[in-house]
């Protein structure tokens, strides 16, 4: 941890055995303390902590099961897949105890409508793991939480969220990702969080959002 504050990060007399106990996921990444550029001259500048991290292929693809796109889709495969398949058990009922002259059709049909149903769960996920392939490019995302916002990146592509209660927190797989109103996701990975200020990060995140439903 680099330029570490006591007064943000509490005392620092801990040995290393206790901290990691804190963020057990932590991959050996270094944050660092920054100050909120933009804060105005009246206002009190905040002290916010910089984060810098690659999202792995394995976590983009959570982060896509999890999003309320591929959530919906995943619903109405999942509706479909099962009409498919009902369909599919009323031909062969009917193969079995149908008409002799119509069994053929109905071998066909009962077939067809099962491959339906496992193409139908299969394309989503293909496509998913497709998309976080190809979002894995290795980029860099720098991120600066601070108590009420988080910024991210720089230049003329940096954009914030602000910590006002109004987006949603989804946890899972030792990951934070804040979904905002405009579909927009950003994803935090535990294992990026140095275990000094870990509590510190999840405290900020956990009260500037809400939880999902």
């Amino acid at each position: 941890m680099k330029d570490t504050d006591d007064s943000i990060l509490g005392n620092n007399d801990r040995t290393e055995e206790t901290v990691n106990e804190d963020n057990p996921e932590w991959d050996g990444s270094e944050s660092e303390l920054v100050a909120d550029d933009d804060a105005e001259e009246y206002e009190i500048p905040e002290t916010g902590i910089k984060l810098s991290y690659v999202l792995t292929e394995e976590e983009l693809y959570n982060c896509l099961q999890n999003s309320s796109f591929y959530k919906t889709r995943g619903s109405r495969a999942i509706g479909t897949a099962v009409l498919f398949v009902l369909a599919g058990i009323a031909f062969l009922v009917s193969f079995f105890i149908g008409n002799t002259s119509m069994r053929r059709a109905d071998m066909f049909f009962g077939i067809f409508c099962f491959l339906m149903a496992a193409l139908v769960m299969i394309v989503p996920n293909i496509h998913m793991k497709s998309e976080a392939k190809r979002a894995a490019n290795g980029k860099k995302i720098n991120a600066e939480v601070y108590p009420d916002h988080i910024d991210i990146g720089e230049g003329e592509g940096a954009w914030s969220i602000d910590l006002d209660g109004n987006c949603v927190l989804k946890e899972f797989d030792n990951i934070f990702m804040i979904c905002l109103r405009d579909g927009r996701n950003f994803a935090i990975p535990e294992r990026v969080i140095e275990p000094e200020v870990y509590n510190e990060v999840k405290a900020i995140i956990v009260s500037g959002t809400k939880p999902a439903e």
